[in-house]
């Protein structure tokens, strides 16, 4: 497989790992005894070092392209200019690309490892959260469904997490209902529907915040 097969292809790829992620988490919730040897805890672990190596990959593959043509090689040694565009929130971090290569840093972290902080706050918060929950309405918990919600919005990735959140709670709020009525199940967890939604978050959040043209102030 060429480098520039993978390169062109690296979306799809990205997706297709991520489904199979997927697979993995679901197949250790319901036959949790397959791979009793894998927390939840390692899971996660595994997500979080997914999208860092994502973000690695592919700012090695921005530097191979890049190096490969006399017009471009010069972004590889380029300071960051004032010319350059730079994001207010962003401002604080300008003194750490005023290096030789400041602009290919910059590109590469705005493009590739950007995305992932914004997540990895956005689970962080709604980890607080969780917790914070469990400790008041520790009824409504169950052991592991803190680290499935966790693993549910690491899948969906950014900006899947925004779309998985809603969905994930409308989802729970119907089947909380349906298992009520239909079979008089009082209380049901919440991982069990953001998990069931992550792969919808993960593949159609585009689409979804586009047409609610969300997408544009969401896109990092």
């Amino acid at each position: 497989m060429s480098l520039d097969f993978i390169f062109t292809n690296l979306n799809v790829i990205e997706v297709a790992v991520w489904t199979a992620f997927f697979f993995v988490v679901v197949v250790r919730y319901l036959r949790h005894l397959w791979v009793k040897n894998i927390s939840y805890g390692w899971l996660v672990a595994g997500a979080v070092a997914i999208h860092l190596l994502y973000g690695i990959f592919a700012t090695w593959g921005q530097y191979v392209v890049w190096g490969k043509s006399e017009f471009t090689k010069v972004f590889l040694s380029s300071p960051l200019t004032e010319e350059v565009a730079f994001q207010a929130y962003l401002g604080f971090l300008r003194p750490l690309f005023e290096g030789s290569n400041g602009y290919f840093a910059f590109y590469s972290f705005q493009h590739f490892f950007l995305s992932t902080i914004a997540l990895l706050i956005v689970v962080g918060l709604f980890l607080l959260f969780l917790l914070a929950r469990s400790r008041t309405h520790p009824i409504n918990f169950r052991e592991g469904d803190i680290m499935l919600i966790v693993l549910a919005m690491l899948i969906s990735g950014w900006p899947g997490v925004v779309v998985l959140l809603p969905i994930g709670l409308v989802s729970a709020i119907v089947l909380s209902i349906g298992a009520r009525i239909f079979y008089k199940i009082e209380r049901i967890p919440l991982s069990p529907a953001f998990l069931l939604a992550a792969p919808i978050a993960l593949i159609y959040a585009v689409p979804i915040l586009s047409s609610l043209n969300l997408y544009p102030l969401l896109k990092l």
